[in-house]
């Protein structure tokens, strides 16, 4: 590797992983720890997100993401717990083009101690290529979840009035997302998770709403 591509590549870790000095370091839920089991037991239907660089506004309907505990898949250099990731989405408009539908994905959990901190990645690439998927918050209860709030990471991109949140045009280190159970989610339940946001000083202004009236989720791996 010659030098300028040298410091390419740490310019790009720096600003991946670097904290912004105004961004103050979120707390994800830890008591009652986050119940794996529970979180993939049935398909999640994301109420809003943010853009990443792989999802883009044309993207946001009908997107669903479901888990599945996975005893088959090989990660390199990795012999923890493995969960397979489905992920499906229409592309401009309700039922329309079918994205996201045809790679699994690999989330791994580096640390048994700390089931709310995965890493998601093509299965054929190691942990340290692999993004943080970071569960900040879900409930209502750990043996019944009806919403989850997911994180890429710590946010580390300043948007003003005390907030942060993650990129939005990075793979890694990227992404804001609220789950449901239901197909969509009811008011009282989407303010809980605003709220909890609002708490860690996570700015709420780049979501987005996902469409999920009228889908069909043709082809698409539901789990109930």
């Amino acid at each position: 590797m010659n030098k300028s591509v040298y410091i390419v590549f740490l310019l790009n870790i720096y600003y991946s992983y670097g904290n912004n000095n105004k961004c103050s370091n979120i707390k994800l839920q830890t008591n009652p720890p986050i119940n794996l089991t529970e979180y993939i037991h049935s398909s999640w239907y994301i109420q809003q997100q943010q853009l990443t660089s792989y999802q883009r506004v044309d993207d946001l309907y009908c997107v669903v993401a479901t888990y599945n505990k996975d005893n088959y898949s090989k990660v390199p250099f990795f012999s923890g717990n493995i969960i397979s990731v489905y992920n499906y989405a229409n592309s401009g408009s309700v039922n329309g083009n079918i994205t996201n539908n045809s790679t699994i994905l690999c989330a791994r959990q580096p640390n048994n101690n700390y089931p709310e901190k995965l890493l998601v990645a093509p299965c054929f690439l190691p942990n340290i290529l692999g993004g943080p998927y970071w569960i900040l918050a879900a409930g209502p209860y750990s043996y019944n979840y009806n919403w989850a709030i997911v994180i890429g990471g710590q946010p580390n991109n300043y948007v003003g009035n005390n907030t942060c949140t993650t990129s939005e045009d990075k793979i890694n280190n990227s992404g804001l997302w609220l789950f449901s159970r239901k197909q969509v989610l009811d008011e009282q339940s989407l303010n809980e998770m605003y709220n909890i946001l609002e708490k860690q000083n996570i700015s709420t202004q780049l979501l987005r709403n996902v469409t999920q009236y009228g889908c069909n989720y043709t082809n698409a791996f539901i789990k109930h």
